[in-house]
């Protein structure tokens, strides 16, 4: 008996994995010599192919750019989706803790290529990426804290933006700390500690407050000092970007 033949590799599935190879080896290139020195034909040579094809995919430089970013930061929301879809916990410090988890390190590992977004940001580059995939990324965080609102576990009076910026400003300042220590001679920084704390400020200053505790008081003034002091960390960290 004949074996049945295997169906070839569709055109369709071609073209999506020659673009795939291109938005990598881009991707490469502008971290090693950032968007101005970046030349496509050292893109197309590192993604072996000539460098007419790249044009047939992407009509500039800036817009093979703005492809890759556009894909990072998309690629990082599927990410986070997964690990809240996948998270064994179910209540909001433990959906906490795994996020925090996951943006700490994917920061760490991307150190380079989010210096760049940055950079093409404050440059007001036309390639910046747009302010809605950014929105789209750090919603996953914004829904985990309105469903904590809703099903009671966090403060209703809580304000959403304040904690979101505390959330991913203290996660990048530590990743940037954790990042510099991996030089050689210099003792590395531990991710879990940095998490354990993060969750625990929130559990403080954010849980639902029994009805009868007064919200006023030595722990609350304690609270709040820590909030202030994580704040400016935020504030340095984003004159830093700026």
């Amino acid at each position: 008996m004949a074996s049945k033949a295997v169906p070839s590799e569709t055109q369709r599935s071609k073209l999506q994995r020659k673009e795939r190879v291109i938005l990598d080896a881009a991707r490469a290139i502008f971290v090693d010599h950032g968007f101005d020195g970046a030349r496509m034909q050292e893109i197309a040579r590192r993604a072996g192919i000539g460098e007419g094809t790249i044009y047939s995919y992407y009509e500039s430089k800036a817009e093979l750019m703005l492809a890759v970013l556009q894909r990072f930061w998309d690629s990082l929301t599927l990410e986070a989706e997964g690990v809240m879809a996948s998270a064994q916990a179910t209540d909001f410090f433990g959906r906490l803790e795994a996020l925090a988890h996951y943006h700490l390190n994917t920061v760490i590992v991307n150190v380079d290529f989010i210096n760049l977004t940055f950079a093409l940001r404050r440059n007001n580059s036309e390639v910046s990426v747009s302010r809605d995939h950014l929105r789209h990324y750090v919603a996953v965080f914004d829904r985990l804290f309105l469903r904590g609102q809703d099903r009671g576990e966090l403060r209703a009076d809580a304000v959403l933006w304040r904690a979101r910026d505390i959330f991913y400003g203290s996660l990048e300042y530590s990743a940037r700390s954790i990042e510099m220590t991996m030089e050689a001679g210099r003792s590395t920084r531990e991710q879990t500690p940095v998490v354990e704390d993060l969750v625990a400020l929130f559990r403080a200053h954010y849980g639902a407050l029994p009805k009868d505790e007064a919200i006023d008081g030595p722990t609350a003034a304690s609270l709040s000092a820590q909030i202030e002091r994580l704040t400016e960390k935020v504030d340095t960290l984003s004159k830093r970007l700026d």
